[in-house]
């Protein structure tokens, strides 16, 4: 009788012992069931250095293998950081750069707050990643690519695939289609503009990290948890300058328990024309302290 390659195993299976079925059955929890359990998880999964993990108003110390949530900012140090979602995407940071994540585990996307970030959405059935950095929204799906974050400009080079670049300074203009190896520049206030080939200065500024692809490593990534050091600075939010004022202003939200802080309180009022965005927020802290510090007036 004719038996297909699986049910020979089964066959084989059923002739072993309990005690010999019951290592097997350890063995392959031990060497498969770990990865799945971690797949399901955005993840840090590559760094030489341990990232900087920003989570409420709290800094935390990241190395490899810990997991992420929605509204945590990943910031690396002089080393690359590469995070992967569920879904496939993968994500890496150039040296001195920080995200913060949105969305879900099967739905990421990301805000760039400054530096480099290199993206791929390249996997079996087909990764998605929205990202945004400063006026630029991307939609990338079964793409790759590079985007740059500076005072001045936000930069994309596609290296495979095509990416969906939309100008959200020129909400008139439809959003621009941007095919392998062309390059996206949002200068200054200048519209979007699409060219066959990156500048050369783009190139000899790109971190020599990202001329190679990103592969998936999660899978190699053990769970751990990050390690807690200290509460949020001033300088740490003065850091994402160039990021877009609509990302900054849901980090003042995320971040306002910290204004209770009055060192913290005042650093943020020195720096108020530079990161409008927290004006309101002072506004208010300062309002609620003025009601708890007034003096009580009962008639008896």
């Amino acid at each position: 009788m004719h038996l297909l390659p699986p049910c020979r195993r089964l066959l084989h299976w059923l002739q072993w012992d309990s005690a010999t079925r019951l290592f097997a059955l350890a063995v392959a929890i031990l060497l498969f069931g770990a990865a799945p359990a971690m797949a399901q998880h955005v993840i840090i999964s590559h760094a030489d250095q341990p990232a900087r993990l920003i989570r409420k108003a709290m800094v935390h110390q990241a190395p490899q293998g810990v997991r992420l949530q929605v509204g945590d900012v990943i910031e690396s140090g002089a080393e690359p950081v590469q995070v992967e979602w569920p879904n496939g995407a993968r994500l890496a940071l150039g040296p001195a750069s920080s995200v913060l994540l949105g969305g879900g585990a099967a739905a990421p996307s990301i805000s760039l707050l400054r530096g480099w970030a290199k993206f791929a959405t390249t996997a079996p059935g087909g990764g998605r990643l929205a990202l945004d950095a400063g006026l630029l929204g991307l939609q990338a799906a079964g793409a790759s690519g590079i985007v740059h974050l500076a005072s001045d400009k936000t930069e994309l080079f596609v290296e495979t695939g095509a990416v969906q670049a939309s100008d959200s300074g020129n909400t008139a203009a439809a959003p621009a289609t941007v095919g392998r190896e062309q390059y996206a520049v949002r200068l200054g206030a200048r519209p979007l503009a699409v060219a066959p080939r990156a500048p050369r200065l783009f190139l000899d500024r790109l971190p020599r990290a990202f001329f190679d692809p990103l592969v998936a490593v999660s899978a190699r990534a053990r769970p751990v948890t990050p390690t807690a050091q200290r509460p949020i600075a001033a300088a740490d939010v003065a850091a994402w300058r160039d990021a877009g004022l609509p990302v900054r202003t849901r980090l003042a939200r995320q971040l306002s328990p910290r204004l209770a802080d009055i060192t913290f309180r005042n650093e943020i009022e020195d720096m108020i024309d530079a990161h409008p965005e927290w004006r309101d927020l002072l506004r208010r802290q300062r309002a609620a302290a003025g009601r708890a510090n007034s003096p009580l007036n009962y008639l008896f």
